[in-house]
């Protein structure tokens, strides 16, 4: 039996009034980012570029909440990556790969990544070389070791994040590949989509939110907070 992450303390109204209000939101913003980001990075070798990866069925604008945040603190640049979901999950990373040869010129990546997005940055990371220009990689709900949920989804990528997939065993099997990358998973202890919940955990830094849903991910303050700090110890700055 797999030992999950203790349940939240907080009533179950407000945790599931909490997810939809995330879901919502999400719900609004999405029209604004059904266009991809063309947007490219300067030629620079010392700059720090934050990609960030959202999850299945989303677009660029998840992020637009917590872009805001940190373009506000200072860091940056910032580029937001779209794929297509209909190629697996393989064929993403492969679209990702592509996408930054093109689009960062020069210097150092760090991946902020929610759901599915986490798995397309691993393999990338421990399948496609991409480890190499990778220092960071911060996880949000990321079935690191699939979902229970995936046998319902009926899809390519539902056979993929199923936690007895060939891709998911692939990816546990080559950890060793993005090593020098340091991984970071935020976990939602109130997430109603990775089940059990500790499958977010992935090797590395664990932080574990009770009181928060996987969409809630998006717009939580703590998240910002979270992911904020460890974008400045990557970047070597001090923290406020």
């Amino acid at each position: 039996m797999v030992e999950d992450f203790p349940p939240s303390t907080r009533a179950a109204s407000r945790l599931i009034g909490g997810e939809l209000l995330a879901l919502a939101a999400s719900s609004l913003l999405y029209p604004f980012g059904l266009d991809a980001s063309r947007k490219r990075t300067a030629r620079r070798a010392e700059q720090r570029t934050v990609v960030f990866v959202h999850g299945y069925l989303g677009n660029r604008s998840s992020f637009y909440p917590l872009a805001f945040f940190l373009r506000m603190l200072g860091i940056g640049p910032l580029l937001s990556f779209s794929y297509s979901a209909a190629q697996g999950i393989e064929g993403a990373a492969i679209e990702l790969r592509n996408s930054l040869r093109h689009r960062v010129r020069g210097g150092r990546i760090d991946l902020v990544c929610h759901s599915l997005g986490g798995l397309i940055a691993r393999t990338w990371l421990q399948l496609l070389g991409g480890a190499r220009r990778v220092d960071r990689c911060i996880l949000l709900g990321t079935p690191d070791r699939g979902t229970y949920n995936a046998y319902w989804l009926l899809s390519r990528i539902g056979r993929e994040v199923r936690p007895d997939s060939p891709l998911i065993r692939r990816l546990d099997a080559s950890r060793a590949a993005a090593s020098s990358v340091r991984f970071s998973s935020i976990v939602a202890g109130s997430d109603n989509i990775v089940i059990p919940r500790v499958f977010s955990a992935a090797e590395g830094e664990v932080i574990h939110l009770p009181d928060v849903g996987h969409m809630g991910l998006l717009f939580s303050p703590a998240v910002f907070r979270a992911v904020h700090q460890r974008l400045l110890l990557a970047s070597g700055r001090p923290e406020d």
